[in-house]
């Protein structure tokens, strides 16, 4: 089995795990409540998320250390991994913080929500203290916009397209500046923006998490005397939310790539169908043969069926979403953010999971 393989296999099990774990909170939601009842919730909050940082660290070392990609480890993990668990850490506590004092007026999806907008609205700043390398900002043929290049040691980084308020910028890995194929994938990107893809994917992203978050809420799912528990609650119910996501956004995805490369493949043919044969290869990622296997665990599909839909676009389309809300399912407390077999372990690839 090779190195793919095997990270899928190490990803259904990291997902398992916390989806298990979400599961037995929500089911011993009393009894947990009785051992803590004496416990201020600040602590509380603070005990969980010291927890899942230590319970995911053998995953993250498994995924950095032993299933690396490409024959190639990352020399910048550890720095990358403590800035990663930093800033991951503070969005939580930031929510946590934002449900105290909003949640018992307005409920708990105003919080949620600020919290979300505002992972969305950093995403640029945030790799760039992740991967803690150099970067520079160039303007790019095709790429209507601001482009960052940056330094960054994880092979298998992509970057991809930043939107927001009054910017369009796109992340592009320092290595990809002399190749052959920048123009033709800063083509693809520039489509991304102009067919608002990251916009959409947003909106659809915050209704998709905003409606489970009133869902676990009508429910009375986080109900609890102590707001510490109401927070692992939110959080347990999300990741199950978020788990769901896992299955249904991935299918969702395959448009918005095929539209891409339809758009692209009227320019420049022969250069797009290289690019994505050696962009397979840069991400060690090449979907599945079975329809359903790829339909499930690959939102970027495999070179053959990109190739065999250069012709084909669609008109439903919402952009990346199964790998987007990976991140921004950070404003949500989602367990399993970081527990996907294409980021399982790859601090950088928490913010950017690779996208096409």
């Amino acid at each position: 089995m090779n190195i793919a393989k095997l990270r899928l296999r190490l990803g259904q099990v990291n997902i398992g795990f916390w989806l298990l774990f979400s599961i037995s909170i929500l089911l011993f939601k009393q009894d947990i409540e009785m051992l803590f009842r004496e416990i201020d919730s600040i602590l509380i909050v603070f005990i969980f998320i010291l927890a899942i940082i230590f319970i995911q660290l053998p995953f993250d070392i498994i995924g950095a250390k032993k299933l690396y990609s490409n024959e190639s480890k990352n020399s910048r993990w550890l720095i990358q991994w403590f800035r990663g668990i930093i800033t991951l850490s503070a969005f939580w506590g930031l929510l946590s913080f934002l449900i105290w004092l909003i949640q018992p007026r307005l409920g708990f999806c105003v919080p949620v929500l600020v919290t979300m907008m505002l992972v969305f609205q950093m995403h640029e700043k945030l790799i760039i203290f992740i991967n803690g390398g150099k970067y520079s900002l160039f303007d790019v043929q095709n790429f209507k916009g601001q482009s960052l290049f940056l330094n960054c040691s994880e092979n298998t980084f992509t970057g991809g397209v930043v939107y927001g308020f009054f910017k369009n910028i796109q992340i592009i890995p320092e290595s990809w500046r002399s190749s052959p194929y920048l123009k033709i994938e800063c083509l693809r990107r520039s489509f991304f923006i102009k067919n608002k893809f990251v916009v959409r994917s947003f909106v659809f992203l915050a209704f998709w998490n905003l409606l489970g978050v009133l869902l676990g809420e009508i429910q009375g799912l986080y109900y609890s005397n102590n707001i510490g528990i109401s927070i692992i609650c939110l959080s347990c119910w999300m990741t199950i939310w978020s788990f769901l996501a896992l299955i249904i956004m991935p299918r969702l995805s395959h448009s918005t790539v095929y539209t891409i490369d339809y758009l692209a493949n009227k320019y420049d043919s022969v250069k797009l169908k290289k690019w994505i044969y050696n962009f397979a290869e840069l991400i060690d990622e090449n979907g599945d043969k079975n329809k359903l296997v790829q339909s499930v665990f690959y939102p970027i599909p495999s070179v053959d069926s990109r190739i065999n839909s250069l012709k084909s676009s669609s008109s439903f389309c919402f952009g990346n979403i199964a790998r987007q809300n990976l991140f921004l399912s950070w404003g949500v407390f989602n367990l399993s953010c970081r527990s996907v077999h294409c980021n399982i372990g790859r601090p950088v690839l928490w913010v950017f999971p690779p996208s096409a």
